[in-house]
């Protein structure tokens, strides 16, 4: 006869097959529930999905399923955050920063509706979201070193995973209000007397200056610049050009990086020996750009100056001369944003692979006529991102 099995040796038994079955469900696949979504996306109210800081940003996660399948939440994240990384002789330099960050639990209308979730039919389902943006969120910028970029984030928590989720960017324009900006309407200049030639062959001296109206100006802008150069050397300048430079500083614990581009550069042509050459409101045009020193983000500052080059034949240093200016969004004496208004989440499409099932107003019909375009609207991310990883 079978003796009885103690209380202690039915408690080992019971742990063993608790680890077997443990062992068992590690070892199976997990349910396919990536399988049973047809579409997955997150869609903007804006094409463009940028955005100005104090924006309300609304958009909807849009799924369409093949089959039925039980949820239990819908998370939206949204997060800003910078990124910097440099080399150096003996390491590597990094830092990162949030400096935004919502996150919410989006309501799920489905059949059998517990407080656990509720299941989901076959078909399409939508996830309307809004959040508004900090009124002094630092702009999306993107350099060699370092990088601030704004995403949502959607996840669909199933039970027991895969957990389903999908990430879109969005970009966000600092304001930078140039009235704020106490030496913003002061006029810039600066000048510089320096000699051209080797060390062995000094063929004379070079005379420049440069000056600017004003020190703030806003984004698209033209600035006018003046100059004058008076090449008193006995050697031919071969060339002179403006550039719009763009200088950022990296900072991490440990120490700063910096590094400078070309955005735009104006060339004009040589200069004789003793001869002269003029800048006379020669236009420097300000492309899409974020504005000057990036406030909001503590490990990335962005400046911007205008530099007068001047290039001598043959072999001769060049002659650089700087002015530092400053790029805001509101200009001077106007503070009045003219933005493109967009309505939350425009309807009216007859096209129904991009669904618009919220928000309907007749006076949409006209910004939704071009389908062609909408079609580029998924996935949206702004412009200037040219990579498609998220951290």
């Amino acid at each position: 006869m079978n003796e009885p099995i103690s209380e202690a040796t039915f408690g080992v038994y019971k742990q063993f097959d608790g680890i077997f079955k443990m062992r068992h469900y590690i070892n199976e696949e997990p349910v396919g529930d990536m399988e049973q979504l047809e579409k997955f996306q997150i869609i903007f109210n804006n094409p463009l999905a940028t955005y100005h800081a104090g924006d309300t940003v609304f958009g909807y996660g849009w799924i369409v399923l093949k089959n039925s399948m039980f949820v239990q939440t819908v998370c939206l994240e949204a997060i800003g955050e910078a990124k910097v990384e440099w080399m150096t002789s003996s390491d590597i330099q990094a830092s990162d920063e949030e400096v935004f960050n919502y996150t919410t639990v989006l309501p799920i209308k489905g059949e059998k509706d517990t407080s656990d979730g509720a299941v989901l039919h076959s078909g399409s389902h939508y996830f309307p979201f809004e959040f508004t943006l900090p009124q002094k969120a630092p702009s999306s910028f993107k350099g060699k070193h370092g990088r601030l970029r704004y995403f949502a984030r959607m996840t669909i928590c199933t039970p027991g995973g895969p957990h389903p989720t999908r990430t879109s960017k969005f970009a966000v324009i600092g304001c930078l209000d140039l009235n704020n900006e106490p030496d913003a309407a002061y006029p810039v200049e600066n000048d510089t007397f320096e000699t051209v030639g080797s060390f062995c062959c000094i063929a004379g001296t070079v005379t420049a200056s440069i000056r600017l109206e004003k020190k703030g100006f806003a984004l698209r802008d033209a600035i006018p610049v003046y100059a004058e150069i008076k090449n008193l050397s006995t050697r031919r300048i071969s060339h002179t050009h403006v550039s719009l430079i763009q200088n950022v500083t990296y900072y991490s614990y440990r120490g700063r990086f910096s590094e400078s581009t070309t955005l735009v550069t104006v060339r004009k042509g040589s200069i004789v020996p003793r001869g002269k050459q003029t800048w006379q409101q020669e236009l420097i045009s300000i492309p899409t750009a974020p504005p000057s020193h990036l406030r909001g983000c503590k490990i990335i500052d962005v400046q911007y100056s205008i530099e007068l080059c001047i290039k001598p034949s043959g072999f001769a240093r060049k002659v650089k001369l700087p002015v530092d200016i400053l790029i805001g969004t509101v200009p001077l004496s106007d503070k009045t944003i003219k933005k493109s208004s967009y309505h939350p989440l425009p309807s009216n499409v007859e096209e129904k692979s991009i669904p618009y099932p919220f928000f309907e107003n007749p006076s949409d019909k006209a910004y939704l006529t071009d389908m062609g375009y909408l079609q580029h609207m998924l996935p949206t991310a702004p412009p200037w991102e040219e990579d498609a990883d998220i951290p």
